[in-house]
């Protein structure tokens, strides 16, 4: 009966250190499996050609690949960065009148995209709004004006065979008129 109290005592001892120091480790390997899919659940991946606005605690973020989104402390948007195409056509009693004061019908597409760059969608999102600078439709309404005088003015410099010869010149005139900063 001795030799059993003997090679008892030691392992009761251990036991309940080794119990506790095991509950501390499954207790902590449990709170890093939840950190770990907690991070991975906000996780917000987005798509080329589109960027990932975050605003809430800790200021307005931009991320052009993914980045964490805390429900209650973010507010996600996605905006598109691609190119996008708007077409002016003005024809009839609308069209271009040239320098020689014939009236022309026109039809030019213009390309808009914003910058890869986290300053330009910054200025963006808060100028026009990361839903409107998606929307081509938006778009349209926003720059129609804007181009369109950009054409009449431009225009009143050309005859009306100049602006099928020279287009280069033209495009060249148009974007020197609008810039390249449309705010």
């Amino acid at each position: 009966m001795m030799q059993d109290l003997t090679t008892q005592l030691p392992l009761a001892a251990l036991s309940s250190t080794n119990i506790a120091i095991i509950v501390l480790v499954v207790f902590a390997v449990i709170i890093l499996a939840g950190i770990i899919m907690m991070l991975l659940t906000f996780y917000r991946k987005v798509e080329p050609g589109t960027a990932l606005v975050r605003r809430g605690y800790g200021g307005a973020k931009v991320n052009f690949n993914g980045m964490v989104i805390v429900p209650i402390l973010h507010r996600p948007d996605i905006m598109d960065i691609s190119i996008k195409r708007i077409e002016i056509y003005r024809h009839g009693s609308e069209g271009l009148i040239c320098k020689d004061n014939v009236r022309a019908d026109i039809k030019v597409a213009f390309f808009l995209r914003v910058n890869n760059d986290v300053k330009d969608v910054l200025q963006v999102a808060d100028s026009i709004g990361v839903r409107r600078a998606s929307d081509i439709d938006a778009l349209v309404e926003l720059f129609d004006a804007k181009f369109s005088e950009a054409l009449k003015t431009v225009g009143k410099n050309f005859d009306f065979t100049e602006l099928y010869t020279e287009r280069e010149r033209f495009k060249d005139d148009i974007l020197a008129h609008l810039g390249t900063d449309l705010n």
